[in-house]
């Protein structure tokens, strides 16, 4: 049966298939922003995972519970992980003083950027020097304080699958850091008696 003046009724394949691509496309880019905001979400929670990681590590150092470690060894650089705190994929490495932490064992090359390590050995000894001069011309006094810097590695996720890293400083008093001598001896005679 015709309708009166040649009017069609339905939709052409075309117009189905164009509805049909600009629908999904629409899909597709609904996808990816919820996966990116997934991963954002991901990313900021172990960022913030990582900095209370990082100030336990801090309260622990005030607390005194590493006077034994910094006694020992270099003194300067402590590492670890999180591994008793259910963390295995978190670590951190510790550094007092005007210490600099340690270069990545293995460099990424996944990332595509070109490290030239021979410049960053010749910047940091540059700036070691100007650090020294500086503190030749400034009077020596002892401080009551010892600079404190952790960096905590993280996993990341995203398109970028290396690690990412939280770096936090503080100041704490000296004696919090490498114990007292006085309270050291008072430590050992109580344990003789």
């Amino acid at each position: 049966m015709k309708r009166p003046g040649g009017v069609r009724g339905g939709f052409t394949l075309a117009e189905v298939m164009v509805t049909l691509l600009i629908v999904s496309i629409g899909l597709l880019l609904i996808t990816q922003g919820l996966t990116r905001a997934r991963f954002s979400a991901a990313e900021t929670h172990y960022r913030k995972l990582a900095r209370e990681l990082a100030l336990l590590t801090l309260g622990r150092l005030e607390s005194g519970l590493f006077w034994e470690e910094l006694d020992g060894g270099d003194g300067e650089v402590l590492t670890g992980t999180y591994a008793e705190e259910g963390y295995e994929e978190f670590h951190y490495e510790l550094v007092l003083g005007d210490e600099e932490f340690r270069e990545r064992a293995e460099p990424d090359a996944r990332d595509g950027s070109y490290h030239d390590s021979w410049e960053y050995e010749r910047e940091r000894e540059q700036r070691l020097r100007r650090e020294d001069d500086a503190k030749d011309e400034e009077e020596q006094v002892a401080e009551a304080f010892e600079k404190v810097r952790i960096k905590v590695g993280y996993p990341r996720f995203g398109e970028e699958l290396n690690e990412s890293e939280l770096v936090l400083e503080r100041w704490i008093p000296w004696e919090q850091v490498y114990g007292s001598e006085e309270g050291d001896a008072r430590d050992a005679a109580e344990g003789d008696s």
